[in-house]
């Protein structure tokens, strides 16, 4: 008997986390000395409930946070974001220049292709597991 509740409940979380998905992760590469940097994804929400993102974590950093970038007095200035919903049925992109997770304190110099575990935890406690590629900023093609 518990071997079946133990198998439902591992059915069930595979269901659940079947309805959210990370797309597209990238951690930037910065040059070695650099103590900090940032992650993008895009997240989906294909559930029919909204989900509410409360903190991040990466065990190769010291503290991951949640951030946004948001013009105040004509100025970009970067803010720490107690949460985030993703609507449901709907994607929201983690990208630069707007929402991300920064990521502070390096533990270890990352290269270019390695692959970082992070996690996001949403406001009724479920965690969200994902993996990155480290990956150089992409640059812009000038015509």
């Amino acid at each position: 008997m518990l071997r079946f509740f133990n198998l439902f409940i591992l059915l069930f979380a595979g269901q659940v986390w079947a309805e959210v998905k990370i797309n597209d992760a990238t951690v930037r590469l910065l040059p070695p000395g650099v103590p900090n940097t940032a992650a993008y994804f895009s997240i989906e929400n294909n559930s029919d409930k909204d989900l509410v993102l409360v903190a991040a974590k990466a065990d190769f950093v010291n503290k991951a946070e949640i951030h946004n970038h948001l013009m105040i007095d004509n100025m970009m200035s970067m803010q720490q974001q107690a949460e985030v919903v993703v609507p449901a049925g709907e994607t929201i992109d983690f990208k630069p220049s707007g929402l991300h997770i920064m990521l502070f304190g390096l533990k270890q110099v990352l290269s270019e292709d390695q692959t970082v575990a992070l996690s996001l935890q949403t406001k009724s406690g479920e965690v969200i597991n994902f993996t990155a590629k480290v990956a150089r900023p992409q640059t812009h093609a000038h015509h």
